[in-house]
């Protein structure tokens, strides 16, 4: 089968799409831990459960309840959670995880709605954390009956405060995508998880043209222009 560049840049997209879900890790010592599940925790009303592994053996897996609302009851985002729950694996030892009850099928459960809790009132992300944030707001599966205005080609981190998001549009044809820089930290160099308006307010300025007076005079072979949002979106 021969794929044209339109084909081509779909596949491209789906890869992108699919290592968006590796960009954050739960590191553990010197490995990663994989996750193996996500239930609904029994008997526990508004509460997760997320089942870790290394991916190798099934008796290295350990299983962590979240709280799904913080105190006041108001829901946890996602990305919130994901955070928490690397911050409560780190704090995990390996005597808690011993004398951790087991579920019904011999997996250690720990209770981490404290470090949950504590992390909402002081989030601590990484920038792995904002990294994905950012570029998954553009990603699609490809597998959608309607198609999305922007779509998600690539992505990197350029330093400790910018991302670029290498992005195209339904009308793109085969045309290479362009860049976008983002902010990944807030004014006082605090790592933030998305980026507010990006995403409704790109196509916008794309359709009047007000995108262009943000171009950046860089070279970069991954896309056929690069524009520059990051004081934009901050308010420098």
């Amino acid at each position: 089968m021969m794929w044209d560049e339109m084909g081509l840049s779909g596949l491209q997209a789906q890869l992108v799409h699919e290592l968006l879900s590796r960009v954050t890790t739960f590191a553990a010592g010197q490995g990663v831990l994989l996750v193996r599940g996500v239930v609904n925790a029994p008997d526990r009303r508004g509460v997760g459960r997320v089942v870790l592994w290394d991916g190798e053996q099934l008796d290295t897996s350990v299983a962590f309840d979240m709280p799904l609302t913080d105190t006041h009851g108001g829901n946890i985002p996602s990305g919130h959670l994901a955070a928490a729950l690397r911050s409560a694996l780190a704090a995990c030892s390996e005597r808690e995880v011993e004398g951790a009850p087991r579920d019904a099928f011999g997996i250690p459960v720990i209770d981490a709605s404290a470090t949950v809790h504590g992390f909402v009132g002081q989030p601590r992300f990484r920038l792995s954390d904002a990294l994905r944030a950012a570029a998954a707001a553009f990603s699609v599966s490809g597998e959608l009956d309607e198609p999305a205005e922007l779509r998600l080609r690539g992505f990197l981190l350029l330093d400790q405060a910018t991302c670029r998001l290498y992005l195209d549009t339904p009308t793109s044809q085969d045309a290479p995508p362009f860049g976008v820089d983002l902010p990944l930290r807030d004014e006082g160099g605090s790592v933030v998880v998305g980026v507010t308006g990006a995403h409704a307010v790109l196509p916008v300025l794309l359709e009047t043209g007000e995108l262009e007076r943000m171009r950046r005079d860089v070279h970069d072979p991954y896309c056929r222009a690069v524009y520059d949002l990051v004081d934009w979106l901050t308010g420098r």
